[in-house]
């Protein structure tokens, strides 16, 4: 298999395209190293949302993400909404910005050779490196996304790392979640139309807060203007997900839930975004906010100087290939 990296340019911004016979990614360092096409050259399908009529831009430290371009694949790290660090030592009470630190940073190129594409980012706030690097398997159409996460202060840190890929969605496109799970758990405020926090619906055929019934493992359109953000539950564990098209492409997520414990599911149907998008989001807190999780006990922490490492797959397939976790 023959893996190829080079220089391009996506709006202006210096960018590096990854890609062998089947995909192509293409990742811009400057903007908090955000994937910003997943591509797979089969079907000629692209699986990543981009910006729309939204100007593209370069991100200040702080930014709120609703006003941002809202396109491709973002790093969410040390928690996913905006709050004050909740953690031990002089950091405590410092404020995190929405949608982490990461995201809003750029990230040092440290590898772009030999088939992999490696990049790293030392957080602002709190003390701590992170690195990410991209690599086709001898799998025709996996893309590994590899994390190393070293804590360089000297007290524990709890963290929220969450995969933000907005991949869009057409009209009746299915999410996939395992089997044994049976029920999700809204964590957005009842204005948006599912209840208070923690309000509780049956998988995939809920009955909404008006009584009826709604399949919540379905997209509807952009035009719908809707919205939702759903956690598994924390003792309700899931270790892989994935969205199949009608017509039957279908891309799937694989992760350790030893590492990885928790999952959050977003949805929108153009309340936001000018299409209807989903991220599938694997996490290590629950929920949004690292101050919560860390209320609750349901978030990771690391010790200091040491090293966690984890790694998402990522596998693409056609209408010719069955979904991998099919039963």
């Amino acid at each position: 298999m023959t893996v190829l990296i080079r220089k391009t340019n996506w709006h202006g911004l210096d960018a590096l395209a990854l890609e062998n016979e089947y995909l192509c990614t293409v990742t811009v360092p400057e903007l908090g190293a955000k994937v910003v096409s997943l591509f797979d050259k089969r079907n000629q399908k692209e699986w990543l949302v981009g910006p729309g009529s939204r100007p593209v831009k370069k991100v200040t430290y702080g930014a709120w993400f609703h006003e941002q371009d809202l396109s491709g694949w973002d790093e969410m790290f040390p928690t996913i909404i905006a709050c004050p660090y909740p953690g031990p030592g002089e950091q405590q009470g410092a404020p995190l910005p929405d949608h982490g630190e990461v995201w809003s940073l750029p990230w040092e190129i440290e590898r772009a050779e030999e088939e992999k594409l490696t990049l790293r980012v030392q957080g602002r706030t709190l003390p701590y490196q992170l690195i990410r690097t991209l690599v086709y398997t001898t799998a025709s159409a996996l893309l590994e996304f590899q994390y190393q996460l070293t804590n360089l202060g000297h007290v524990r840190m709890p963290y929220i790392w969450a995969a933000h890929p907005q991949f869009v969605c057409g009209l009746g496109d299915e999410i996939i979640l395992p089997s044994h799970v049976t029920e999700v758990c809204n964590t957005i405020p009842a204005p948006w139309g599912w209840g208070e926090p923690e309000t509780r619906f049956h998988w995939p055929l809920a009955i909404g807060v008006d009584g009826q019934p709604v399949r919540i493992d379905r997209i509807g359109p952009s035009s719908l203007h809707k919205a939702r953000k759903f956690f598994l539950m924390p003792d309700m564990r899931a270790e892989w997900t994935g969205i199949r098209t009608p017509v039957g492409d279908w891309i799937c997520l694989d992760w350790n839930p030893a590492l990885v414990p928790y999952f959050g599911l977003w949805v929108d149907e153009g309340a936001i975004s000018h299409e209807s998008v989903v991220a599938l989001e694997p996490t290590t807190g629950f929920y949004d906010s690292l101050a919560v999780a860390c209320e609750k006990n349901e978030v990771n922490v690391l010790e200091p100087g040491i090293v966690q490492t984890w790694t998402l797959r990522v596998r693409l397939g056609t209408n010719h290939e069955p979904f991998p976790h099919d039963e």
